[in-house]
């Protein structure tokens, strides 16, 4: 057997490249409010930040409720980031957003990132050659907003490892036509992590609840133990959510992000106009994906392919439901633009979920539509790479305005990078970002040695499938 197969090369190699673009430099309210979470959790064992006239909040995300200070972000990431954090915490003596705890926050999100790479390839897997699949992994990994904002300590990268997660453990369970509980347990349990790091991904748990409905509809009576397992460790989610609300306001019902808002329900935070919302995070040149991450420009037309075929027709409304489920809450959402960040975090999760798809535009024997995808691949890398050792979170601009134009270019040329190792090149700080870039542009090529089997994880081999 291999030592490396495809799938640990994947997510080795984008552990070392967004490794090596760790920011050492920046907090934004963002990470700030998770961090302060995840020392109050780690210190005192409470929810509460501090006490209103003894606590000095970093973040505007923090907010004064009944004497004490509260993180509005759902608390899922800082639980999870405990491990990481809190080494730091131990290393720095004490509170802090900067050094060893920043790093090793952001370090656990870039494994995250770097596991959803993964998943994406043994998705890809189930539909495409693994050539294929690798690339398409690959141009989630570096091609798209998921790279620069894995540098940070944001929790979209997160949420979209527990969301492929789910997902693919679900199209498993309705290809073997087994309701075994070691699936849908932790597909559950993926499910109720993810919408414990961000609320919105509650909106998964129908659209996998109704995916494996209907995968299980001729024979509903077998498959109710299985899903009778999913619903329940997915009902976890809940409940631990509801926990804090009771440990945090007294009331499993009130959410943080309601007490932050005012508002006597979680659904009056969407207001923002849906049609101005759209083009905000689809075409705007300040959020949309389709601009930042131009690969997805195949993904979307490859839907029509996926969608057309009887054997795939099903999974690709799951796909689509995933990614529409994830779009349209956020472009009703209040605060919408979303803050500094290089393109639409809150879009990450949706990502890969349109991206897939692509396999079926690129993976033919069409040589002109391979080298538009590597075309577009090149540069989203280039955007995205610049951004990566640049900054994750430029100014929030006009809707009219590129920020990688307007902002993080000219950063990057002027030598204002924020990795770990910046300070350390001192003149030479041009030198890094060079093959850190290169590799993440080679690194389909370089794998296809390890993928010249052109088999799927759907192919049997001696009675077993197929893994990467």
């Amino acid at each position: 057997m291999r030592l490396l197969t495809p799938g640990l090369a994947i997510f080795l190699s984008t552990l070392a490249v967004t490794t090596f673009c760790l920011n050492a430099i920046w907090s934004a309210d963002h990470p700030s409010s998770l961090m302060e979470l995840a020392y109050a959790l780690w210190a005192n064992h409470s929810v509460v930040l501090g006490k209103v006239g003894q606590f000095n909040p970093l973040s505007v995300d923090d907010f004064m409720y009944v004497g004490n200070y509260y993180s509005a972000l759902a608390p899922g990431a800082s639980v999870l980031v405990l491990p990481f954090a809190g080494l730091g915490f131990l290393l720095e003596g004490g509170f802090t957003v900067y050094g060893y705890a920043l790093l090793l926050s952001e370090f656990f999100v870039a494994i995250c990132n770097s596991v959803a790479a993964y998943l994406v390839f043994r998705l890809g897997s189930l539909y495409f050659p693994r050539r294929t699949s690798a690339f398409i992994a690959f141009a989630y990994a570096f091609s798209t907003i998921s790279w620069p904002l894995a540098t940070y300590f944001f929790q979209s990268d997160v949420t979209a490892m527990f969301d492929l997660l789910a997902v693919y453990l679900a199209v498993r369970m309705a290809r073997s036509g087994s309701s075994s509980l070691a699936l849908a347990i932790p597909c559950g349990a993926a499910l109720a992590a993810a919408l414990t790091v961000d609320y919105v991904n509650a909106v998964m748990v129908p659209i996998v609840s109704l995916f494996l409905l209907y995968s299980f509809r001729k024979d509903l009576a077998g498959f109710a133990k299985g899903f009778a397992g999913m619903l329940i460790f997915a009902a976890s989610g809940v409940a631990l959510l509801a926990a804090y609300n009771q440990a945090a306001f007294g009331s499993p019902f009130v959410t943080s992000e309601q007490v932050y808002q005012h508002t006597s329900s979680l659904f009056s935070s969407f207001s923002y106009p849906i049609l101005d919302g759209l083009y905000l995070d689809l075409l705007s040149p300040l959020r949309g994906i389709f601009l930042y991450c131009p690969v997805l420009v195949l993904g979307a037309l490859g839907f029509d392919t996926m969608l057309s075929r009887r054997e795939t027709a099903t999974e690709g409304m799951l796909l689509a439901a995933c990614f529409v489920g994830i779009l349209l809450p956020y472009s009703v959402w209040t605060d919408a633009v979303g803050g500094e960040a290089f393109g639409q975090r809150f879009l990450v999760p949706a990502i890969p979920f349109l991206l897939l798809p692509s396999g079926f535009v690129i993976g033919g024997r069409r040589r002109g539509l391979t080298a538009l995808a590597y075309v577009l691949y090149g540069v989203g890398v280039l955007f995205n790479g610049v951004a990566a050792v640049t900054t994750a979170i430029p100014q929030v601009e006009a809707v009219s305005h590129f920020p990688f134009v307007t902002q993080v270019l000219p950063r990057f040329l002027s030598g204002g990078l924020d990795t770990w190792w910046w300070r350390q090149a001192g003149p030479f700080w041009w030198a890094p970002p060079i093959p850190i870039i290169a590799a993440a542009f080679l690194l389909p090529f370089a794998l296809r040695r390890l993928t010249r089997d052109e088999g799927t994880d759907t192919e049997e081999r001696d009675g077993s499938a197929v893994s990467g």
